[in-house]
């Protein structure tokens, strides 16, 4: 009950505070293309200088194989490099493989890789290191949430020789490329993961172009650079090390200390922009504000499971999704930069089809009409559904600390009694609501984002095979178990027609609309503001989250 009224008092405020604040703010930018110059460098930097860095976290456990912390997306760019890039249209580029062939039956990859790279302890990068981490992302099964998925139809990996690395695949998988390039499949040294892999979640030892120095985990990092580092991707046009001497993380959960730190010049840089101070921020002409898309899945506002009163019927799931009003809801704590979604994948994201961004849209209405069609027609005196005398309405599951902000939880719980739904708030423990996730003892849990530029993304979240995985950012936590989809999908990750799979993807997020698995809430985006004298702030192709690795600080 104190969690609730906890609750109660943040909405009530900080609502009261974002309406005020909407009124200057103005969402994102309309286009979802960005121009192609955010990606690579324009022209040399300045050697030196410590960047003071501010997130709302720290990732804690840097173990990218192993680990699933959002944070990771670009905390880990700073430590590991992959087998590829992507360029801004999508296509992957050479990085540690300076190129690769493909069977034509989709199932073998053979990559030449760099001669002149080495591990800062010394190894060298070559097939063999390849083979071994692939080894151990496949070595953790089902643990591996991230990196294991994306790696899900890799089924071995053969040394050619020392530089010539083949993986064999268990079928096709034309996404196989995109994947490589996440951070989840960077490297790590294989000497650390054969003779200390205790080691890997607080002191890895990555190829990429700082070094982990001081670490207190989720709370501090620094990274050093490396003065050897002289193999980023060819797509960056940065063929040396970095600029920065070093790269001090802090986090820094209090959203006031972290601007004021910001715009006072005691830091630099901040990847969590969004308070109540957006207007500010963007008025500030010694601050550089960035609001972009991350592709992938949609920020979620409920995941309900399937299997599970109420939502086993798939009209409440669907009427649950309609009387939501998603655009009132972000302005009450969004300050005007989210952007309301209703439907499956980040606009940005390639395959994405708008076609029916519309169909789960506000519309309390329509949603009245599907819950008296499931048979909850009469109200109790609480102004409750009810059917056989039973109430209608679930329990959310909260830790108060999901992506899922708190007042957003309330507003939806708002909505969902004016329609005659009693969303009832459980607060848990993240061990707890782990454990409740994996035994299936939920009804519904907030949401969540998943980051991915490929439409595959919709495999990974709704598809029966991923229950092993089964975790609070997704992959079948809705537990659909739908054959068609799962057929849709399925088809879709295998197809080596582009033609084919741009079809498949795109009846899959037409059905989609029709199982409802979760609540789509507003677009993925990825809120960050820097000081202009930090120059070079180039974004990662695959996650559209910053990338360091060429910027510089004017320290003049």
């Amino acid at each position: 009950m104190n969690f609730v009224r906890r609750l109660s008092f943040l909405y009530l405020a900080t609502g009261l505070a974002a309406l005020s604040a909407t009124a200057s703010a103005s969402t994102p930018a309309a286009g979802l293309a960005y121009p192609a110059t955010d990606y690579f460098e324009q022209s040399p930097g300045r050697s030196g200088g410590v960047l003071r860095v501010t997130s709302d976290y720290e990732a804690g456990n840097l173990d990218i194989q192993f680990n699933n912390s959002g944070g990771l997306l670009w905390e880990g760019r700073f430590l590991f490099d992959n087998l590829v890039y992507l360029d801004h249209t999508g296509q992957p580029t050479p990085w540690l493989a300076r190129s690769w062939t493909v069977s034509p039956d989709g199932r073998t990859y053979t990559f030449h890789l760099r001669t002149d790279v080495t591990f800062s302890d010394g190894t060298r990068f070559d097939a063999e290191a390849v083979r071994a981490n692939f080894a151990r992302v496949k070595s953790f099964g089902a643990k591996s949430r991230v990196a294991g998925a994306n790696l899900a139809p890799y089924a071995e990996g053969l040394v050619i020789d020392d530089f010539t690395f083949q993986a064999k695949l268990s079928a096709p998988f034309p996404d196989f490329l995109g994947y490589l390039a996440q951070t989840w499949l960077g490297f790590i040294s294989p000497r650390q993961i054969r003779e200390a892999p205790e080691t890997i979640p607080t002191r890895p030892v990555g190829t990429g172009p700082f070094i982990l120095g001081e670490h207190e985990s989720g709370k501090r990092a620094v990274f050093k650079r490396r003065a050897d580092y002289a193999w980023a991707p060819d797509y960056l046009r940065h063929p040396g090390p970095a600029y920065l001497d070093e790269i001090i993380l802090e986090a820094a959960p209090d959203d006031h200390a972290r601007i004021a730190a910001l715009r006072d010049g005691r830091d630099h840089l901040t990847f969590d922009a969004l308070t109540d101070q957006v207007a500010a921020l963007k008025a500030d002409p010694q601050i550089v504000y960035s609001n972009r898309l991350r592709p992938g899945s949609p920020q979620r506002g409920f995941t309900f499971n399937a299997k599970r009163f109420p939502f086993d019927d798939v009209r409440i799931r669907q009427a649950v999704a309609r009387v939501i009003d998603r655009e009132a809801l972000i302005r009450s704590y969004g300050y005007g930069e989210f952007v309301a979604k209703s439907d499956f994948l980040v606009s940005n994201t390639p395959g994405y089809d708008p076609s029916f961004r519309s169909v789960l849209a506000y519309d309390p209405t329509a949603a009245a009409a599907l819950f008296d069609a499931a048979g909850w027609t009469t109200r109790d005196a609480d102004g409750y559904r009810t059917k056989g005398g039973r109430r209608l309405g679930a329990e959310v599951l909260t830790t108060g600390s999901e992506r899922t902000p708190p007042i957003a939880v309330l507003g939806m719980q708002a909505d969902l009694k004016k329609a005659g739904f009693e969303l009832r708030l459980k607060f848990v423990k993240s061990a707890e609501l782990s454990q409740l996730v994996t035994a299936g003892e939920y009804d519904t849990i907030t949401g969540a984002w998943w980051s991915a530029n490929t439409p595959d993304v919709l495999f990974i979240q709704y598809h029966s095979s991923q229950k092993a995985r089964q975790n609070t950012f997704g992959q079948d936590t809705a537990n659909l178990g739908d054959p068609t989809l799962d057929t849709l999908l399925q088809r879709a990750r295998e197809s080596i027609d582009a033609t084919e799979r741009r079809q498949l993807y795109r009846e899959a997020q037409r059905l989609l609309t029709e199982l409802v698995p979760v609540v789509p809430l507003s677009e993925s985006q990825h809120i960050v503001a820097y000081r202009r004298e930090l120059h070079g702030v180039l974004f990662d192709t695959t996650h559209n989250t910053p990338i360091l690795t060429a910027a510089w600080l004017d320290c003049r």
